[in-house]
């Protein structure tokens, strides 16, 4: 049964994973066999323009599962609306809203133990596949032996039951698992990830059924990458971070990354990095040594501030709220959310932030947490204890009265008409610019080579005489 308390924490069994989706969505059948399903049946599936939607990656035993959850603000009921069954066990998610036709929708980006990104469509009940899939496996042979063997038995004829060769990875996919996602906003059919193979690669989601998927690939890495983060309005201007202990930033149009390529030192292994929606020239990153540290990315050497946020917990993930000007939560191992204002006097301060109230969430250790973005006061976390909880802010006096008077309003979701095939040449625009730069510097990289190798061959010619 779902816990509703008097302060404003509701728990639910869940998952140790999540990523917020948006409202108002109408979720359909994959078959036809609902005919006869009642109105309290429709009324079970169809969600109403006020639901709250989280979306949780799960594990439990030998089982791996996403997890629709929806929240109803007005009641305080929050229930499983539909699950999907995953493969291999996840480790990341990305919410995005374009499709691999580049039609709107509602879509969750997978990242798993392994290579592939699965992208399935939230708005279908009962999917058995994903809309698509980035990188991974090739079972494009398989594929069209499965293909000729359904045209020949609805011709009557003997199928084939050839040998496959043995499967290969798809061009340009990642080699390890997928660690960290990041769907840009801006250019909407764009998805980073960053591997266990050291990679940060840049794929279009547009192209997914084609060998060009993989637009770019960043190898400016040493160790696993943990996170990746798309800046909130620079399209091609994008935050990775690394086991290799750097903080990177990348623009994803250059071709030689070397110079393109900036990179800070951190003070132990990465947790999770984040831009301040409000202000977007801080990057925030968060450390395993529960240090958290924010640089103005204008002038990206020594961090503005940096403070240790729990000695013993570490902090396992934060989210500004895009809805409250400086308003940050912490998460932590130690069980607790910790919510901090990073404002002084109005403005964003040059201090570290200062704390401003906890909870304890009562899901045992927590690995995510992340504000709603449809509603300004709801926050949720994933525990260990196999548990999902969800902080409504609107009850606590304390927070309505240090926050309330910055709110913003909040932003319509995009309609299928907003997203328009603009950006999509643009950003194809933008990787041919990078291609073609690419390009250049090999061929002045194999002109030096070829003027080194004349150099040698005339002195030895000399040395000879």
């Amino acid at each position: 049964d779902d816990d509703d308390d008097d302060d404003g924490c509701v728990g639910k069994k869940g998952g140790n994973c999540g990523s917020g989706g948006k409202k108002g969505y109408y979720y359909n059948y994959d078959d036809d066999d609902d005919d006869d399903d009642d109105d309290s049946d429709a009324l079970d599936v169809n969600l109403s323009e006020d639901d709250a939607i989280l979306v949780v990656a799960k594990t439990e035993d030998d089982f791996a599962a996403l997890e629709v959850h929806v929240y109803e603000e007005k009641t305080g009921n929050l229930f499983v609306h539909h699950d999907i069954p995953l493969p291999s066990f996840p480790l990341c998610l990305a919410h995005g809203d374009i499709n691999a036709e580049g039609g709107a929708g509602n879509y969750i980006a997978v990242g798993t133990f392994s290579p592939g990104i699965e992208v399935w469509n939230l708005d279908i009940l009962n999917a058995l596949e994903p809309s698509c899939v980035l990188g991974g496996e090739d079972t494009s042979a398989a594929d069209e032996l499965m293909k000729m063997n359904m045209m020949l038995a609805a011709k009557g004829e003997k199928q084939k039951n050839k040998q496959l060769p043995e499967g290969g990875l798809k061009k340009g996919s990642h080699t390890d698992a997928v660690m960290s996602l990041s769907w840009n906003k801006i250019h909407r059919q764009v998805i980073a990830s960053g591997s266990a193979d050291h990679t940060v690669k840049i794929w279009d989601i547009t192209k997914a059924d084609g060998p060009d998927a993989n637009a770019a690939t960043f190898f400016h890495h040493k160790d696993k990458v943990q996170s990746v983060a798309w800046h909130p309005s620079e399209g091609t201007l994008l935050a990775t971070a690394s086991y290799d202990r750097t903080v990177a930033l990348l623009d994803a149009r250059s071709a030689n990354e070397k110079s393109n390529c900036k990179k800070v030192k951190i003070t132990a292994d990465v947790e999770s990095i984040a831009w301040d929606p409000h202000h977007s020239q801080y990057l925030t990153a968060a450390t395993e040594d529960g240090v958290m540290s924010c640089w103005d990315v204008r002038n990206f050497n020594e961090p503005i501030w940096s403070f240790v946020v729990e000695e013993y917990g570490g902090v396992s993930d934060f989210s500004y709220n895009p809805n409250v000007p400086g308003m940050l939560a912490t998460c932590s191992i130690n069980k607790t959310v910790t919510l901090w204002d990073t404002y002084s006097q109005n403005q964003p301060s040059l201090v570290p932030p200062a704390p401003c109230g906890n909870k304890s969430m009562e899901v045992g250790k927590l690995f995510t947490l992340s504000f709603y973005e449809s509603s300004p006061w709801l926050l949720a976390c994933g525990g260990g204890g196999n548990e999902l909880a969800l902080w409504d802010m609107t009850r606590d006096d304390a927070v309505q009265k240090r926050f309330k008077n910055r709110q913003k309003d909040v932003e319509t979701p995009l309609n299928e008409e907003d997203l328009s095939s603009d950006k999509t040449e643009d950003f194809e625009a933008m990787m041919a610019a990078r291609d073609d730069a690419l390009e250049k510097v090999r061929e002045n990289a194999k002109k030096r080579n070829n003027k080194k190798k004349g150099k040698k061959k005339k002195g030895t010619h000399k040395r000879g005489r």
